[in-house]
């Protein structure tokens, strides 16, 4: 088995993809920039990445935000030959690697971006509902904040409230004001009814690549954290509650797990050009925070062993199969749930 490396193996996303791979049997090394990591390694610095990684290394990446992050990295997997996985859920994050396509498919270098909810489980929901030829996809997201409120999502999150995002609206991109647009969505209990914010997605990007035929891609999020909703639709309008909220994010995620709900949902609504909306949703009781791992998790294991054919930036429904993901996450306590 190759050398996996998970990239901020001490955050929360990284030790739970660390933990998951263990269960698998895989001997992941941790990198980090603070001591008690395996390689220490700053996923910014085009050095230290070139002296802590190898060719053939199946690296990993959890660092978030990824809003904030240059193409550092994936320039370094080109140069050093390594395959590169990554959990992004930004737009313009994932854009910038797209325009790098060319580059990774001469290299033969892999490049699996967002990796994740969005945009793995997204594409394995699309295959999974049987529509060939989706026109709409729509993602709704209530967190199990009991688990998974950490400075990497909750940072993330804050950039989207208030701030323009892009999405795909009727065959074209628009830019939206984050958090303003709202969609409802009946789920059955415990979740009950989630009332969503427009939330900066990349699969706007990603699944189009696959189903040409999407004219509107957008994904909305519910904190499901009592009083939380109301807080970030205020940051959304005006700029001092925002800034109020960015300075006590920490704080914030303590008093988010004490409110929040211990269970996780990701639904989406498949729409055809002609024919009834398939609704499907994961929902799990007490490891819904597995479910946006998962897929990393599951290539970079398919990487390490040479099961993994495609090359170059491979397409999200590539990324794992969709019935292989769903009986993960079943094992793990991630139900799938056809809705009415």
């Amino acid at each position: 088995m190759r050398r996996i490396v998970v990239l901020g193996g001490l955050g929360f996303f990284g030790a739970t993809a660390v933990e998951r791979l263990r269960a698998e049997g895989a001997r992941p090394l941790t990198a980090a920039r603070r001591a008690g990591a395996d390689l220490r390694l700053d996923v910014e610095d085009g050095a230290s990445l070139r002296a802590a990684l190898r060719p053939g290394d199946v690296v990993l990446d959890t660092v978030g935000p990824f809003q904030d992050r240059t193409t550092a990295l994936a320039e370094a997997a080109l140069e050093v030959g390594f395959d590169l996985i990554d959990i992004a859920d930004s737009r313009a994050y994932v854009a910038k690697l797209y325009a790098l396509r060319a580059r990774f498919a001469q290299r033969g270098v892999r490049l699996l971006t967002a990796c994740s909810s969005v945009s793995a489980v997204s594409a394995a929901l699309v295959r999974h509902s049987g529509v060939r030829d989706p026109v709409r996809v729509t993602g709704f997201l209530a967190p199990a904040t009991q688990s998974a409120a950490n400075p990497g999502s909750g940072g993330s999150l804050l950039r989207s409230v208030g701030r323009p995002v892009q999405v795909l609206r009727d065959g074209q991109v628009v830019t939206r004001t984050g958090w303003r647009d709202t969609r409802t969505l009946l789920m059955p209990p415990p979740i009950g009814r989630m009332r969503g914010r427009l939330y900066e997605s990349a699969d706007g990007i990603t699944l189009p690549s696959v189903w040409p035929s999407l004219r509107t891609v957008d994904f909305y999020v519910d904190s499901r954290v009592f009083g939380l909703n109301p807080l970030l639709d205020l940051a959304a309008r005006w700029r001092p509650m925002h800034a109020l909220l960015t300075r006590f994010l920490r704080p914030g995620l303590a008093l988010s797990r004490w409110l929040g709900s211990a269970t996780g949902c990701l639904a989406y609504e498949i729409e055809a050009a002609a024919g009834p909306v398939v609704r499907l949703a994961l929902i799990g009781a007490h490891h819904g925070h597995y479910t946006p791992i998962a897929p990393a998790v599951l290539a970079a294991l398919a990487l390490a062993e040479d099961r993994f054919e495609p090359r170059g930036l491979a397409p999200p429904d590539r990324y794992v199969e969709a019935d292989t993901l769903l009986a993960y996450l079943d094992r793990s306590g991630v139900t799938l749930v056809k809705l009415e």
